[in-house]
């Protein structure tokens, strides 16, 4: 009958998840949430250069290598999809398992379980929902990192072995998005110690049990313990960056990791400065104006006199523009206005990510500081010193949140895939420091556990209402966006359909085309994306991108190359090799670019996809 309780945890969780699965399954669709996980994904498939690889750029190297190794075993998969959806539902198991141990779902009624699986139904589909369908990796990333602070701060003292599962959440988070993992690092350093400080008020209130002094020897082997946890967090770190600095140690590599970071200051953090108005610095890098144009549309790639060096001065140039234009002064109180403003406003979603709304995830977030508050108050109120130091973690807590969101607010860089991992990981830390708190509450008190378990039940119920309420939203948000991406791929399938069947030829794609034709159509169309597991075709394909991320990569010259080409200006120029771009742009810039490199070129049109992709012939006059 033990084992049997026991094992109603681990019953009520699969059940919970399959619930997610099913009503994902019923309302939408899986996709790649981006074009930057669909290029991901075909790089470690082995659609991009026809050999699964695990260079795949954005990651780091062990996890792309350990991906693109499950492609090598078994082609036909689309193991990088596979790989994202369980990882993202397997922590929301973790984190409902812990739950349900702390609550002991396993001694309640049946009508108690059920509505336990009914108010954490509501918390997920609420929350995180379109997360479960339009997958991104940096989201994927975030929730991990969530994951591991929550299990730390949640884990009872002297239960289980030591903190492995936290720290390979962790270490996964890190090679994922290294980016996103260290942003929401100093929130995990922070529930550290929460952790430490909780497990001493412990320590001390079983000293008062028994009339002794506190034990500081015990204190310090604790917080020994704790130091302990971080250095292997930082470890594991470093130990997944040594092995991607090696993966990464050519000397192409190493020339591409410049390039690509400066790429990245440059479109992420800065602008493409204005030709006419810097015509001087661009004369002083020697970059013509059509050059300049192919960084504007992105298609960078045609020409190889864009290294990294001159990307790192266009990038350096454009930031003591962008100080000139508006000082630090005034930028922080616009990135603190901005800050406060998206603190406390709530209005219903109206779409996917735009325009954006923070709701209902800011008010979770404030009420679980609200509830936070008033358990430091009930929990410890025997002890004013302990009261005044849980309410001095959570102003630490609130304070870290609040530098890193005037951090990315500052940088000009929030787009729903960062925020929202920042607020996930948040939620559960305050979740966790209220399961604590109260768990603390029947230690130090000696209450029995059914009046602990009413307040701790409150407090999921309270949070579940606030999270059912926006659920309609965002299944609307499901929807919608559900139409808008099928209606938009089905166009992009068919330029794909044209490329497969001409697959004698070669065809680079204008960077802008391969993300929208809204321009051409003038509708809301939706950025391409693909799903995730239909019509899985893992085969190397015969077309690239005029720029893009993985543009001038040792592995984009290995495609290139494998055609008999050594750039793309002289491939573009080649017979069977054709130009894609959406129908509305012209091709001036073509013309105007092989001008100034002295040739002149006449661009054809030679069809027409679906109204909205034209495909052109580029040939010397």
């Amino acid at each position: 009958m033990a084992t049997t309780r026991k094992s109603d945890n681990f019953i009520v969780t699969a059940v919970l998840i399959a619930c997610v699965i099913i009503a994902a399954g019923l309302i939408g669709d899986y996709y790649f949430d981006l074009n930057d996980d669909c290029l991901i994904k075909d790089i470690l498939s082995g659609s991009y250069t026809g050999t699964p690889e695990g260079h795949n750029i954005q990651m780091l190297y062990p996890i792309g290598a350990l991906i693109s190794l499950l492609y090598r075993v078994v082609r036909s998969l689309s193991w990088y999809g596979i790989f994202l959806c369980a990882a993202q539902y397997g922590c929301f198991a973790m984190v409902i398992k812990r739950t349900a141990d702390v609550l002991k779902l396993s001694n309640l009624e049946f009508k108690k379980k059920l509505i336990f699986l009914f108010l954490e139904l509501g918390i997920m589909l609420g929350l995180f929902f379109p997360h479960f369908l339009y997958v991104q990796y940096t989201v994927t990333s975030g929730l991990l990192a969530a994951t591991a602070a929550f299990l730390i701060l949640s884990k009872k003292k002297g239960e289980g072995s030591p903190y492995m599962i936290p720290i390979l959440l962790i270490g996964v988070a890190f090679t994922i998005r290294s980016e996103m993992l260290l942003l929401i690092l100093p929130m995990i350093l922070v529930s550290i110690l929460m952790k430490w400080v909780f497990v001493c008020f412990e320590l001390d209130s079983e000293k008062e049990k028994t009339g002794q002094p506190s034990d500081y020897k015990e204190k310090r082997n604790m917080f020994i313990k704790y130091l302990n946890l971080v250095i292997g967090i930082v470890a594991g770190l470093l130990v997944c960056l040594a092995l991607n600095k090696i993966a990464y140690s050519s000397s192409q590599w190493k020339e591409f990791v410049k390039f690509f970071d400066n790429r990245t200051e440059l479109y992420d953090f800065q602008s493409i400065p204005d030709y006419a108005e810097n015509k001087d610095f661009y004369d002083s890098i020697g970059l013509s104006e059509s050059s300049q144009k192919l960084l504007e549309n992105y298609n960078f790639g045609l020409d190889d006199s864009i290294d990294a060096a001159m990307m790192g001065k266009i990038a350096d140039y454009a930031g003591t523009i962008r100080t000139e234009d508006a000082s630090m002064s005034s930028r922080l109180a616009q990135a603190a206005k901005l800050y406060f403003y998206r603190l406390y406003h709530i209005s219903a979603p109206k779409g996917y990510e735009y325009p954006m709304t923070d709701y209902p995830w800011n008010l979770v977030t404030l009420v679980l500081y609200i509830i936070t508050f008033i358990s430091c108050v009930v929990a410890l109120r025997w002890d004013i010193r302990k009261v005044l130091k849980s309410l001095l973690l959570l102003g630490l807590l609130f304070a870290c949140r609040t530098t890193l969101w005037m951090y990315i607010l500052f940088r000009g860089r929030d787009p729903i895939r960062i925020t929202h991992p920042l607020y996930l990981t948040e939620i559960m830390i305050l979740t966790a420091m209220i399961l604590s708190l109260f768990r603390l509450y029947n230690v130090c008190v000696h209450r029995t556990e059914t009046g602990v378990n009413r307040m701790l039940l409150g407090t999921v119920a309270v949070t579940a209402v606030l999270a059912l309420m926006g659920t309609p939203f965002q299944a609307y948000v499901v929807r919608t966006e559900l139409v808008r991406r099928e209606a938009s791929l089905s166009r992009y399938e068919a330029l794909n359909d044209y490329m497969k069947e001409n697959s004698e030829n070669y065809y680079l794609i204008d960077v802008y085309t391969s993300v929208s034709y809204a321009t051409v159509t003038g509708k809301d169309e939706a950025t391409y994306s693909e799903k995730m597991f239909e019509k899985v075709d893992n085969r190397g394909y015969n077309h690239d991108l005029l720029g893009g991320w993985a543009s001038k990569s040792p592995i984009s010259h290995s495609k290139l190359s494998a055609r008999g080409f050594s750039s793309m200006e002289e491939a573009l120029l080649s017979e069977g090799v054709y130009f894609v771009q959406n129908m509305d742009t012209d091709t001036d810039w073509i013309v105007s670019y092989y001008a100034d490199k002295g040739q002149q070129v006449v661009v054809t049109r030679l069809d027409v996809i679906e109204d909205v992709f034209g495909i052109y012939q580029v040939r010397k006059e």
